[in-house]
Parts: C-alpha cells; structure tokens; sequence
C-alpha cells in the first residue's frame, strides 16, 4: 500500500472536488511549490492510487438512458472469460465493467440514445456468448449518488445525480469537447484547441458554457481502495417497504455512514445496490448487522457481491460521441 502524507491527502482532496484543478491553484490551496506538487500528482497516478481523471456528465441532457446488467456466467474457462470481457470493453455502448464474486459473475453499464436498440445489444451480446449465460438482469438506473471522500476521511462534496433535466442542443464541436474530456478531465484547453481547430479562449467559454447549462456536472477522480487496504462489495437491496419516508431514511443512512461509498437506485429486479468498502469479512458482517438493525422491516438483502476487479471505470462510452461526430 502507498504511504500518504499530510500533503497528499491535501492534494487527493481537492482533486475529488475539482480534478481540472490547475497546479499553480492547487499550490497555493496545500502550500507546497507548484512542482512539488506535479511530483506528487505524478507519484499518485504511478502508484496506481489515482485510476483515473473523471468528468461527470448530466446524462439525461446528453439524451442518454443508462442500464445496468448482471449477468450468472457457466462452463467458463479462463481463456473465455477473457474473450468476453474484450468484447465488453470493445463494445461502443458499455463502460464500467466489474468482475464479480458471488451470485453474479460479472456486471456492466450499457449508456444508449434515442437511436439506439436496448434489444439488439443484448441480442447481440447473447447470441456471441449465449452458451456461457445462464442468466441476467437488466436495471433501469434511475438515481444515484456518491461519496468518494469517505476513503481518506476527506471533506469532498458529494456528487448526486437525480436523471430529470431539459435537454440541450449541442453541436459536433461540443461533442468533440466533451469527447476529450470524458477520456481525461485534465485535458487542456490547447491540447482540445489542437482537435476542434478553435483557439484555446474559444474552447474555454465553450466548456464554460457546457458546465453552467448543467452538461457538465462536475470532474473528480477515481481511486484505486486496494491501493488504501479495502476491498469492495456490492449489496443489492429490495424494499419490503415503500413510502417516501423509508427512501428519505434510507439515503441518508448512505450518506451518513462511513462505509458506504455510492448508491443507484434502480427500476428492475431489484430497489438499490450500494458500494461499500471494507477491510475484512467482520467489518462486512459488522456493517450488514447494522443495516439490518436500522431497516428490519423495510429491506431485504437480495446479494452481497466482492468486487473482485474492474475491468473498465467509468467513462462514457465511445458510441455515444461517434454518433454525433
């Protein structure tokens, strides 16, 4: 495990807060030189501690409806499990892929637009790798929210996402923008100027425009929490209960606990799936004890998932900026 001192834990911060965080800015903030600083970004990107840098966009103004499979995988060999997850990752409409332990083998998120067919992707996907399913789930993503800061015990706001927005019409230079950015937040302005033939103030009150039009919610970063000792698990949640008192409980029982790092909440098989992190099975056991104790007859645990990796994080996939390039 990477050791962090007082500094880095400073810089990860702000990071999660805004990842496009210029490093002069950052400087001042954690009183360290500006190229101490780039040292220490770069230390934390090598180490594999940062995973990624993230632009979180508003989905539903991008005109995008976001599933969830997962999927029971038989008769597996190594050599299969790795053709499907390339596929998965070739695929121009998945992103975030995780391999699984538990009930489930593997789970993935498919983002599709309007003129995109739902069926014909999973048509497609069964009919490569139909003998080596034995079932799966497909669950509508209707909210979610995220708390990234509990694992360092950070001050980081949260990020929520409730998908009820106006669409907005963007053109292919906007798309081209967001492109870039979705592949890295810390793109540059000259570095976009490169692509879109536009100067670099030309791109900057374009990405302003996007932000202030809500496209873009926020950037931050993904870290890596084997790299700080935890391991991942998912718990799926059905209510047993409902009323908007329960879900208001609920949600800040995610919010509020340390353990808890995201929830979505879904229409399908099941209500919720929430991510928690924990260093070994009694914090797992510990945290399932309270969370019955606090809910016993509003939830019921569907199935606890480890997360034994990610194959992918999250990003947009490619197919929904193709389509409109």
């Amino acid at each position: 495990m990477i050791k962090l001192d007082a500094y880095d834990k400073k810089i990860i911060d702000i990071l999660l807060n805004n990842s496009r965080e210029q490093l002069s800015s950052i400087s001042k903030k954690v009183r360290l030189k500006r190229e101490n600083v780039d040292y220490k970004i770069r230390r934390l990107v090598k180490s594999k501690l940062i995973k990624e840098f993230n632009t979180e966009f508003n989905e539903e103004k991008l005109d995008i409806k976001h599933h969830t499979i997962f999927v029971q995988l038989v008769n597996l060999k190594e050599n299969k499990e790795k053709e499907i997850l390339n596929y998965l990752k070739d695929h121009p409409y998945i992103s975030w892929i995780g391999v699984l332990a538990g009930k489930w083998s593997l789970t993935f998120d498919i983002f599709i637009t309007k003129n995109t067919n739902l069926g014909n992707i999973l048509k497609e996907i069964t009919s490569n790798f139909g003998d080596y399913i034995d079932n799966y789930v497909v669950l509508n993503l209707e909210e979610s929210g995220y708390y990234s800061n509990k694992y360092l015990d950070l001050k980081s706001k949260e990020f929520n996402k409730i998908i009820k927005e106006e669409k907005v019409e963007l053109d292919e230079t906007d798309y081209k923008i967001l492109s870039l950015l979705n592949k890295s937040s810390r793109t540059t302005y000259v570095e976009i100027s490169k692509v879109t033939k536009l100067t670099p103030n030309g791109i900057k009150k374009r990405v302003k425009n996007l932000e202030q039009n809500k496209i873009i919610n926020s950037y931050n970063i993904t870290l890596n929490f084997k790299e700080l000792g935890y391991e991942w698990y998912g718990i799926q949640l059905k209510l047993s209960k409902f009323s908007e008192e329960v879900e208001k409980k609920l949600k800040s029982f995610f919010k509020n606990h340390k353990k808890v790092l995201f929830y979505y909440r879904y229409i399908g098989d099941w209500d919720y799936d929430i991510g928690i992190i924990a260093k070994n099975s009694n914090e797992l056991r510990n945290f399932i004890n309270e969370l019955r104790t606090n809910f016993p007859e509003e939830i019921k645990i569907n199935d606890v998932s480890l997360i034994l990796e990610e194959v992918t994080g999250y990003k947009l996939p490619k197919g929904i900026f193709e389509k409109n390039l």
